[in-house]
């Protein structure tokens, strides 16, 4: 089975890697943690970083089946229901998405209209749950610590770890959000360390030196 195809965008303003990955046989793909444009003086979003996404896979004829989210990001605003409009696609999370929702609505003053039970996501993976991505296995591994419910996503031989790890000169993300914590976070830096060493590993971010 052959490996699967890896294409990476890198939003400059937050830092952050957006992934495409595809089944090379069946074209079937994956959009990660994908990123809208945010100017903070005005308050409105963009679209210009996604559409360059969005352009590769329709110029390479895959056709998107998952928009994942990694963890609850409070570092950039997502594009995921830009890409499902756009591609098609159903977005996911881990189910630990509804823990942040009960913790986050009262600090943010949400009223009773805003649920917490992850309906806003078209897919909650439970833990350890296996899924396809094409003719590829795809696994969800619970890499909890940065937050309650950051997971990582083993495609083929290819690890999508969130904010679990950064680049070498950058460790690992911060985890004093509520949920969050360094043995938890410790814990899942150990898992994903006890992959195979042919294990290609893809991060959420990249801050530069």
């Amino acid at each position: 089975m052959s490996p699967p195809v890896v294409r990476c965008f890198h939003h400059k303003e937050t830092g952050t890697w957006s992934y495409v990955v595809a089944d090379p046989g069946t074209r079937v793909a994956a959009v990660i943690d994908p990123v809208l444009d945010y100017d903070a003086k005005s308050g409105r979003t963009a679209t210009t970083s996604v559409e360059a996404l969005i352009k590769t896979v329709i110029e390479n004829a895959y056709r998107v089946e998952w928009i994942l989210e990694t963890h609850a990001h409070a570092d950039h605003i997502s594009a995921a229901p830009f890409v499902r409009k756009n591609l098609s696609g159903r977005i996911a999370i881990g189910r630990g998405i509804t823990e942040v929702q009960k913790t986050f609505k009262p600090v943010f003053n949400l009223d009773d209209s805003f649920a917490v039970d992850g309906s806003q996501f078209d897919h909650l993976f439970d833990s350890d749950e296996i899924f396809s991505l094409g003719d590829l296995r795809a696994r969800v591994i619970p890499t909890p610590g940065h937050t309650n419910d950051s997971v990582s996503y083993l495609i083929g031989d290819a690890v999508f770890v969130g904010d679990s790890l950064f680049m070498p000169d950058g460790g690992s993300a911060r985890c004093d959000f509520p949920g969050g914590g360094a043995a938890l976070l410790y814990r899942s830096v150990q898992r994903l360390y006890g992959l195979p060493d042919n294990t290609r590993m893809f991060v959420c971010h990249d801050y530069s030196p």
